[in-house]
């Protein structure tokens, strides 16, 4: 196989998203156990299949710049952008997330499980024996109360 410039740029790009792939899936597995009952999430996964899949999401509706993960409770939107220690928002991104403070919702980049946890307790979407806590959680029955 040829290397170029571009295959070299791929292959850290698939790099850098493989790694931030697991550690979105890390911290939905924790958001499984620490939020609140009555919250809701969901994560889109939008990045990746390329330009047909891409023009049939925009096609659809798709807006470039969302956070990763969707938190909705009591009628408000909450948006976490999962970056790895040295993944940077894109200038899309960060506009985004301006417009989306400034109609009152919240956003925060995480770029660890600690930092989610961190930031869900700040918004105190956490259930109670979570509260406070940022250290990850063992996985099990999240059937505590709220």
């Amino acid at each position: 196989m040829v290397y170029s410039r571009s295959n070299k740029k791929q292959r850290v790009r698939a790099k850098n998203n493989d790694a931030e792939f697991k550690l979105q899936c890390q911290i939905i597995e924790i958001l499984k156990i620490i939020l609140k009952k009555d919250v809701l999430f969901t994560a889109f996964p939008a990045g990746g299949g390329g330009l047909a899949r891409g023009v049939k999401l925009k096609k659809m509706g798709l807006k470039p710049g969302w956070p990763d993960i969707q938190i909705i409770a009591d009628g408000k939107y909450y948006g976490v952008e999962v970056k790895t220690p040295k993944g940077n928002l894109s200038p899309i991104q960060r506009n985004l997330h301006i417009a989306l403070a400034d109609i009152g919702c919240e956003v925060a980049v995480v770029r660890s499980v600690n930092e989610v946890m961190e930031v869900v307790n700040g918004w105190k979407l956490t259930r109670s024996r979570y509260r406070f806590r940022t250290e990850p959680v063992e996985s099990g029955s999240p059937s505590d109360t709220p």
